[in-house]
């Protein structure tokens, strides 16, 4: 920033644990940003491998290191928030990148939509050496509410139709957001009981009363790793998304249009559960997540799929 007594503009918060071989390119990423009033926060959970070092190691004034216990990262993400002097916030997980002109396009597009609390991009995914151009458009939810039209000069979503999406999949990734300070305050902080599945935890509360937008430009990578959570861990990360779905499928009462939405978003990842399972030869396993799916949604496609698995029929049952 060119002044060290002003406040930034925006706050960035990069939490990491163990990730000496990516975080210092994500860090990276940041510094290069074309819109340079910006800290960069990243918030050591507690690593026990080099990464200490290599953090100690990058030489920029933006840069400030804060070590935290080992609390996960919604832990992580909140102390970080808790030290950012900016109104602006935005997130980078340390094995993401971002595009060198992420928070310019971001910020302007706050800038001119005042109303907004939030905006977030699209995203180019890497994953097990197959590149995605466009995160949002391999989305089955989000992909059909954008259409055919792009929306590079961003647009403004209402908060119904953000909500109704985030009630069946995930669209919006910590590394493509960023918000005002003020919206993340009344929102409430991210849920550190949560280990998995926090950040969809917190939009949905955040996209219950405040407003995002959308700029269908990719401005940050997604990279899928060996120590992704759903490599090392899939089976906490979809009974963590199942969990989250009930509970707001409690929350609905009499919402006919978001209880089918949260219906349908509680089929799919069981669905996914009972693949997880099914593809690793753990047929028993797989059949138990469609029976107790069936019990929770009495979707009939669950039971079938249920009896199909347990004969050794392919997982593609219609």
């Amino acid at each position: 920033m060119s002044d060290m007594d002003s406040a930034p503009r925006c706050s960035v918060v990069i939490p990491t644990y163990n990730r000496a071989h990516s975080v210092g390119d994500a860090i990276a990423s940041v510094l290069r940003q074309t819109m340079a009033d910006l800290e960069c926060i990243v918030v050591d959970d507690g690593s026990t491998d080099s990464t200490p070092a290599l953090l100690a190691s990058i030489k920029d004034r933006r840069l400030r290191v804060i070590l935290g216990r080992h609390a996960g990262v919604a832990a992580a993400r909140n102390l970080g928030v808790a030290h950012a002097q900016a109104p602006l916030v935005a997130f980078l997980d340390s094995d993401d990148l971002w595009r060198p002109h992420k928070l310019t396009h971001e910020i302007a597009f706050l800038d001119r939509h005042p109303e907004l609390d939030a905006v977030f991009s699209d995203l180019e995914k890497e994953d097990g050496g197959r590149v995605y151009p466009s995160f949002m458009r391999e989305t089955a939810v989000f992909s059909g509410l954008l259409g055919e039209r792009e929306y590079r000069d961003g647009v403004a979503l209402s908060r119904r139709e953000v909500f109704l999406v985030l009630l069946e999949e995930v669209p919006i990734k910590p590394s493509a957001l960023t918000l005002r300070r003020d919206a993340f305050d009344k929102a409430g902080r991210f849920d550190e009981t949560w280990s998995s599945s926090e950040d969809w935890e917190f939009l949905l509360r955040f996209a219950r009363a405040h407003r995002f937008g959308y700029l269908d430009l990719p401005l940050a990578v997604l990279r899928v790793g060996d120590d992704s959570l759903h490599r090392t861990d899939q089976a906490r990360g979809d009974t963590a998304m199942i969990r989250l779905l009930l509970r707001e499928r409690r929350l609905l009462n009499g919402d006919r249009e978001a209880r089918a939405a949260v219906q349908r978003g509680l089929v799919t990842r069981v669905k996914h559960f009972g693949w997880h399972h099914g593809d690793a030869g753990r047929r028993r396993a797989a059949a138990a997540v469609f029976l107790r799916g069936f019990v929770l949604t009495f979707s009939p496609g669950l039971l079938v799929r249920a009896v199909a698995v347990l004969l050794g029929l392919t997982r593609a049952v219609p």
